[in-house]
């Protein structure tokens, strides 16, 4: 990594830790009530206890590693890990939990470090590599609201390192650790797949006996590879038990939390996508028939999504939706099994559950963003693409820090680095000469961008500009126009 890569990072990192005082979600009681879960009950009984709302509803590896960061703690302040001690939000516990993603986030750091050597990357993959590790969607997600993303996105890039640098096995082994993480990453599945039968297993057809002698060696290859991070996963469940609780109550918990069908369609806070313009329909449509609308059309923890007008959504439905639409890409990544084909691949599988999967969290568009921003250098088709899906990215994670001390910070920080990597990207990336129509759709592009940029002005700075304002206009009319406004604005973003 040159000086001035290594300068960003150390300035990143020092950023991050300056944040550990700001604003943090409930998933920092989340994660801290998994600490404690593990390290305090037996095996059998993680994905069973409800002693908090937030229960276990990660897989194994998460739980196991839950279980690591646990150990410090108990010498830190017992009291973090301490099961009954629900909302405990010391200081000590603060900075503990916000020092773990950091530390946690070392994978992601050593994924680009191997990504960024001369052998592998020139000067402008390099850049890009580095801005992932300063990603605002991550600092807001991650050190501020607070998740692992960078963690497991460590271990999506290097399984990708592994595709790259064809060691497909390897490959197999770090995605299938990753469903063991965080099973979200199933959607992207069909990508990997296709690529390991395409690249690996079936690079050309057995015609001969030696030849078949050798595809049935790597199919055993690859399956121990992909079952391995399985069976290290679920073993010690199938193993253990405590009390009456054995192996098949054990699974049947984890199935039920990895997989709760009960929680709505649409998460509390509405990732944008088809789902919320299809709420957002019924809304309408019932306000148009006279109805009162629904009370709630999103649930966080539990709850089903009943719409009043159009038909409800299944978890089926968005599933199936999800995995014709991913099967369609993965047709060119079959004809070509290249690793940048895999990375396009990646990206729209990603999108496409973004936009029609099962209550999707807003934070799930990282999981398209970060695998074009290492394919954005390639041409200026793909620089376009990563220009667009970033700024919108990341402009949708904004609602995520509700409180106005951070507003400046995140506003500053996502503009500092989209415009210095933007600029340098638009300096190393020629752009071809257009048609009349590309021209054109260039044109809208860049009145879409500059009408994000309002929108994330208006949304972020005056609108709640105008709300602190608001107690001091005595008008009962402006009120309930701010009101009514409100509305709009909550459905909005």
């Amino acid at each position: 990594m040159d000086g001035p890569g290594a300068t960003a990072v150390v300035l990143g990192t020092v950023t991050k830790i300056l944040l550990w005082p700001a604003y943090h979600s409930t998933d920092m009681e989340v994660h801290r009530n998994w600490l404690a879960l593990t390290s305090s009950l037996p095996l059998q009984k993680w994905y069973i206890d409800t002693t908090s709302p937030w229960t276990l509803d990660y897989p194994p590896f998460f739980a196991y590693l839950s279980w690591i960061l646990a150990q410090p703690a108990k010498w830190i302040d017992p009291r973090i890990v301490n099961l009954e001690n629900l909302n405990y939000a010391a200081w000590s516990c603060k900075a503990y939990m916000r020092a773990t993603v950091l530390v946690t986030e070392l994978v992601l750091a050593v994924a680009v470090y191997a990504y960024a050597q001369p052998s592998l990357a020139h000067d402008t993959d390099r850049m890009l590599f580095i801005s992932i590790l300063l990603h605002p969607g991550l600092l807001i997600v991650d050190h501020i609201h607070f998740q692992y993303n960078g963690f497991l996105f460590g271990i999506m890039l290097w399984s990708l390192y592994f595709a790259r640098t064809k060691r497909p096995l390897w490959c197999a082994v770090f995605f299938a650790s990753l469903l063991n993480f965080k099973h979200i990453y199933v959607y992207v599945a069909p990508a990997y797949v296709i690529y390991l039968l395409r690249a690996y297993l079936l690079p050309e057809l057995p015609r001969d006996t030696k030849q078949v002698k050798g595809f049935f060696l790597r199919v055993a290859s690859l399956g121990f590879s992909t079952l391995a991070p399985f069976i290290v996963s679920f073993g010690p469940f199938a193993v253990s038990s405590a009390g009456n609780l054995g192996p098949t109550t054990a699974f049947q918990a984890i199935f039920h939390r990895l997989f709760p069908f009960h929680r709505g369609l649409i998460h509390a806070y509405w990732a944008p996508n088809v789902w919320a313009l299809y709420t957002a329909t019924d809304r309408v449509l019932l306000m148009l028939k006279g109805h009162a609308p629904t009370p709630s059309t999103s649930r966080g923890i539990v709850g089903d999504t009943n719409l009043g007008v159009l038909p409800n959504i299944s978890p089926t439905v968005c599933f199936l939706l999800a995995m014709i639409f991913s099967a369609l890409y993965t047709v060119r990544l079959w004809q070509r099994p290249s690793y940048r084909a895999l990375l396009v691949c990646i990206t729209l599988c990603a999108l496409t559950s973004f936009a029609i999967g099962w209550h999707v969290h807003e934070k799930a568009i990282l999981m398209a963003v970060i695998p074009l921003s290492m394919a954005a250098s390639y041409s200026y088709d793909y620089f376009r693409a990563w220009e667009i899906l970033t700024a919108v990215s990341i402009v949708s994670l904004f609602p995520l820090l509700h409180q106005p001390l951070e507003t400046p910070i995140k506003i500053a920080y996502s503009a500092i680095w989209f415009f210095i990597l933007r600029h340098a990207l638009r300096k190393r990336i020629l752009r071809p000469m257009s048609s009349n129509a590309g021209v054109i759709l260039h044109f809208f592009e860049t009145q879409y961008l500059s009408g994000l940029a309002l929108l994330a002005c208006i949304t972020e700075v005056i609108w709640p500009l105008t709300l602190t304002a608001a107690p001091r206009f005595a008008s009962p009319r402006i009120e309930s126009r701010l009101g009514l406004a409100s509305s709009f604005y909550h459905v909005l973003v």
